[in-house]
Protein backbone atom coordinates (compact mmCIF):
# COMPACT_ATOMS: atom_id res chain seq x y z
CA UNK A 1 0.00 0.00 0.00
CA UNK A 2 1.23 3.50 -0.58
CA UNK A 3 2.40 6.00 1.62
CA UNK A 4 -0.08 8.57 0.66
CA UNK A 5 -2.89 6.13 1.25
CA UNK A 6 -2.09 4.88 4.68
CA UNK A 7 -1.78 8.25 5.57
CA UNK A 8 -5.09 9.28 4.78
CA UNK A 9 -6.75 5.69 6.65
CA UNK A 10 -5.05 6.90 9.72
CA UNK A 11 -6.41 10.12 9.69
CA UNK A 12 -9.68 9.22 9.00
CA UNK A 13 -9.28 6.49 11.50
CA UNK A 14 -8.49 9.03 14.05
CA UNK A 15 -11.68 11.33 13.32
CA UNK A 16 -13.67 8.42 13.56
CA UNK A 17 -14.79 7.93 10.29
CA UNK A 18 -13.24 4.57 9.05
CA UNK A 19 -15.31 1.77 7.87
CA UNK A 20 -14.60 -1.90 9.43
CA UNK A 21 -12.72 -2.89 6.08
CA UNK A 22 -10.32 0.27 6.09
CA UNK A 23 -9.87 -0.56 9.92
CA UNK A 24 -8.89 -4.18 8.22
CA UNK A 25 -6.69 -2.57 5.99
CA UNK A 26 -4.52 -0.88 8.58
CA UNK A 27 -4.24 -3.63 11.17
CA UNK A 28 -2.92 -6.04 7.88
CA UNK A 29 -0.62 -3.11 6.88
CA UNK A 30 0.91 -2.71 10.60
CA UNK A 31 1.14 -6.69 10.67
CA UNK A 32 4.18 -5.95 8.57
CA UNK A 33 7.64 -5.68 9.96
CA UNK A 34 8.51 -2.80 8.18
CA UNK A 35 6.53 0.53 8.66
CA UNK A 36 7.81 3.94 8.28
CA UNK A 37 9.43 5.11 11.93
CA UNK A 38 6.98 8.15 12.18
CA UNK A 39 4.24 5.27 12.04
CA UNK A 40 6.21 2.89 15.07
CA UNK A 41 4.51 4.69 18.50
CA UNK A 42 0.56 4.21 16.79
CA UNK A 43 1.24 0.24 16.09
CA UNK A 44 0.34 -0.95 19.07
CA UNK A 45 -3.15 0.02 18.26
CA UNK A 46 -3.44 -1.94 15.07
CA UNK A 47 -1.67 -5.01 16.19
CA UNK A 48 -4.05 -5.58 18.81
CA UNK A 49 -5.54 -9.44 18.54
CA UNK A 50 -9.07 -9.57 18.34
CA UNK A 51 -10.65 -12.02 20.77
CA UNK A 52 -12.38 -15.24 18.73
CA UNK A 53 -15.04 -14.92 22.01
CA UNK A 54 -16.26 -10.70 21.58
CA UNK A 55 -16.07 -11.01 17.87
CA UNK A 56 -18.34 -13.80 17.86
CA UNK A 57 -21.13 -12.43 20.32
CA UNK A 58 -22.69 -8.85 20.30
CA UNK A 59 -21.13 -6.09 22.55
CA UNK A 60 -24.36 -6.67 24.90
CA UNK A 61 -23.75 -10.57 26.06
CA UNK A 62 -20.09 -9.71 26.43
CA UNK A 63 -20.45 -7.21 28.91
CA UNK A 64 -22.83 -8.67 30.37
CA UNK A 65 -20.41 -11.84 31.18
CA UNK A 66 -17.56 -9.30 31.84
CA UNK A 67 -20.01 -7.52 34.38
CA UNK A 68 -20.71 -11.19 36.14
CA UNK A 69 -17.76 -11.87 36.60
CA UNK A 70 -16.94 -8.75 38.63
CA UNK A 71 -19.91 -9.26 40.49
CA UNK A 72 -18.93 -12.56 41.22
CA UNK A 73 -15.24 -11.70 42.36
CA UNK A 74 -16.78 -8.43 44.81
CA UNK A 75 -19.16 -11.43 46.16
CA UNK A 76 -16.02 -13.03 46.90
CA UNK A 77 -14.11 -10.42 48.86
CA UNK A 78 -16.89 -9.11 51.03
CA UNK A 79 -18.38 -12.76 51.82
CA UNK A 80 -17.12 -13.64 54.69
CA UNK A 81 -16.49 -10.56 56.09
CA UNK A 82 -20.29 -10.18 55.76
CA UNK A 83 -21.21 -13.64 57.09
CA UNK A 84 -18.82 -13.31 60.26
CA UNK A 85 -20.96 -9.67 61.05
CA UNK A 86 -23.90 -11.63 60.77
CA UNK A 87 -22.81 -14.65 62.91
CA UNK A 88 -21.59 -12.07 65.78
CA UNK A 89 -24.48 -10.09 65.25
CA UNK A 90 -26.49 -13.62 66.19
CA UNK A 91 -24.58 -14.62 68.66
CA UNK A 92 -25.13 -11.48 70.73
CA UNK A 93 -28.73 -11.62 70.10
CA UNK A 94 -29.49 -15.13 71.49
CA UNK A 95 -26.71 -14.42 74.63
CA UNK A 96 -28.73 -11.38 75.70
CA UNK A 97 -31.86 -12.59 75.84
CA UNK A 98 -33.07 -15.73 77.49
CA UNK A 99 -35.98 -17.39 75.40
CA UNK A 100 -36.40 -20.83 77.30
CA UNK A 101 -38.15 -18.56 80.41
CA UNK A 102 -40.82 -16.12 80.34
CA UNK A 103 -40.24 -13.07 81.47
CA UNK A 104 -41.86 -11.63 84.60
CA UNK A 105 -41.69 -8.82 86.55
CA UNK A 106 -41.90 -9.72 90.23
CA UNK A 107 -41.71 -7.17 93.35
CA UNK A 108 -38.62 -6.79 95.31
CA UNK A 109 -40.88 -5.55 98.37
CA UNK A 110 -44.15 -6.79 99.93
CA UNK A 111 -44.80 -4.00 102.71
CA UNK A 112 -45.49 -0.33 100.68
CA UNK A 113 -43.58 1.36 103.40
CA UNK A 114 -40.85 -0.83 102.89
CA UNK A 115 -40.76 0.62 99.33
CA UNK A 116 -41.29 3.85 99.62
CA UNK A 117 -38.29 3.72 102.42
CA UNK A 118 -35.79 3.02 100.31
CA UNK A 119 -37.08 5.28 97.36
CA UNK A 120 -36.23 8.11 99.55
CA UNK A 121 -32.99 6.74 101.05
CA UNK A 122 -32.25 5.91 97.04
CA UNK A 123 -33.32 9.51 96.32
CA UNK A 124 -30.94 11.43 99.28
CA UNK A 125 -28.05 9.28 98.25
CA UNK A 126 -28.37 10.71 95.00
CA UNK A 127 -29.06 14.01 96.19
CA UNK A 128 -25.59 13.94 98.27
CA UNK A 129 -24.14 12.59 95.19
CA UNK A 130 -24.95 15.23 93.21
CA UNK A 131 -24.30 18.17 95.56
CA UNK A 132 -20.83 16.44 95.64
CA UNK A 133 -20.69 16.94 91.86
CA UNK A 134 -21.64 20.49 92.02
CA UNK A 135 -19.42 21.37 94.93
CA UNK A 136 -16.67 22.39 92.16
CA UNK A 137 -18.91 24.30 90.39
CA UNK A 138 -20.54 26.24 93.01
CA UNK A 139 -16.72 27.08 94.17
CA UNK A 140 -15.62 28.16 90.67
CA UNK A 141 -19.03 30.30 90.73
CA UNK A 142 -17.85 32.05 94.04
CA UNK A 143 -14.80 32.86 92.32
CA UNK A 144 -16.10 34.34 89.54
CA UNK A 145 -18.35 36.20 91.95
CA UNK A 146 -15.20 37.74 93.23
CA UNK A 147 -13.36 38.60 90.11
CA UNK A 148 -16.34 40.19 89.18
CA UNK A 149 -16.25 42.66 92.12
CA UNK A 150 -12.73 43.24 91.47
CA UNK A 151 -13.08 44.63 87.86
CA UNK A 152 -16.22 46.88 89.36
CA UNK A 153 -13.58 48.59 91.20
CA UNK A 154 -11.47 48.57 88.47
CA UNK A 155 -14.21 50.26 86.41
CA UNK A 156 -14.54 53.26 89.13
CA UNK A 157 -10.41 53.63 88.68
CA UNK A 158 -10.90 54.00 84.53
CA UNK A 159 -14.11 56.64 85.39
CA UNK A 160 -12.17 58.42 87.18
CA UNK A 161 -9.33 58.49 84.97
CA UNK A 162 -11.90 59.96 82.39
CA UNK A 163 -12.85 62.67 84.91
CA UNK A 164 -8.93 63.59 85.06
CA UNK A 165 -8.71 63.70 81.22
CA UNK A 166 -11.82 66.07 81.14
CA UNK A 167 -10.08 68.53 83.54
CA UNK A 168 -6.81 68.26 81.79
CA UNK A 169 -8.64 69.79 78.99
CA UNK A 170 -10.40 72.08 81.01
CA UNK A 171 -7.04 73.12 81.73
CA UNK A 172 -5.66 73.26 78.49
CA UNK A 173 -8.50 75.88 77.15
CA UNK A 174 -8.03 77.81 80.02
CA UNK A 175 -4.50 78.19 79.18
CA UNK A 176 -5.61 78.74 75.25
CA UNK A 177 -7.57 81.19 76.50
CA UNK A 178 -5.11 82.97 78.67
CA UNK A 179 -2.64 82.62 75.68
CA UNK A 180 -5.16 84.38 73.52
CA UNK A 181 -6.04 87.41 75.91
CA UNK A 182 -2.56 88.38 76.15
CA UNK A 183 -2.23 91.89 73.30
Amino acid sequence: MKYKAINQLIEKYFEGLTTLEEEALLREYFEQEEIPEEWQSIRPLFRLKQDVSLADKPFEEAFDRHLANQKSEINKIFQWPLVAAVAAVAILFFSLFDFNEPSSTKDTFNDPAEAYAEVIRTLQFMGIKLFDGMSPTIMAGNKLDKGIAQIERLRWIDIGIEKTRQLGEIDQTRNLLKFNDKP
